[in-house]
């Protein structure tokens, strides 16, 4: 048995997907720990946007800005 606590809006919003794609969010946990034991790996790549994502885009911009900044700081 395997217990987890998440928030009342995360579960009721996986329990709605997971019925529209035919299943259950407990098979779907099943299926995300086989994948995890079989591979040694999160069996995909997480990505998290946010309204700071948006605005600064790809790592490359990121660290331009934070380039920026901090030569800005510099001069202060």
């Amino acid at each position: 048995m395997f217990r987890c606590r998440v928030e009342k809006y995360l579960l009721e919003d996986a329990h709605r997907i997971s019925k529209d794609m035919g299943t259950s969010t407990s098979e779907l946990v099943r299926i995300f720990l086989k994948a995890l034991v079989k591979s040694g790996q999160l069996p995909f790549t997480p990505k998290v946007t946010t309204e700071e994502d948006e605005v600064l885009g790809p790592i490359s911009r990121r660290r331009e800005m934070l380039d920026y900044l901090q030569i800005g700081r510099a001069h202060v």
